[in-house]
């Protein structure tokens, strides 16, 4: 099923927050932490019929290290975007690293990096 087939509104589901937890969870470098915040959004995107995002946060949920997530999260994040394209979100907004060559979704407000150290979590272009 596609995305464009199954859409509730965007503000009416959980995937942004529950999304937003796991982007909260990769910065505090607890690969369980993550693990359990992508396993709950896998939860919520199978009951919203986002079987793309679930599928990429269940890839999240097994990651066993801390590069292991970073990657999975810049491709949940890459599902989560095109999610947020086809139903016209205005917000969150798309945040892309050039060091890192990964964009994520995030709150409007100051840039937070999920994908580096903390020292550089200002590091991102808003698009």
């Amino acid at each position: 099923m596609s995305i464009a087939t199954s859409l509730p509104l965007f503000a009416n589901t959980t995937l942004f927050p529950s999304y937003e937890s796991a982007r909260v969870a990769l910065m505090t470098h607890n690969v369980p932490k993550i693990q359990s915040a992508a396993a709950a959004l896998a939860k919520d995107a199978r009951a919203a019929k986002q079987a793309a995002i679930a599928a990429k946060a269940d890839a999240l949920a097994k990651a066993t290290s801390l590069p292991a997530a970073k990657t999975a999260f810049g491709a949940l994040s890459d599902e989560m975007i095109r999610y947020r394209t086809v139903v016209k979100a205005k917000e969150p907004i798309v945040v892309y690293c050039s060091m890192e060559k990964k964009s994520w979704l995030q709150p409007k407000g100051a840039v937070v990096n999920p994908y580096v150290e903390a020292p550089m979590r200002g590091c991102g272009e808003v698009k």
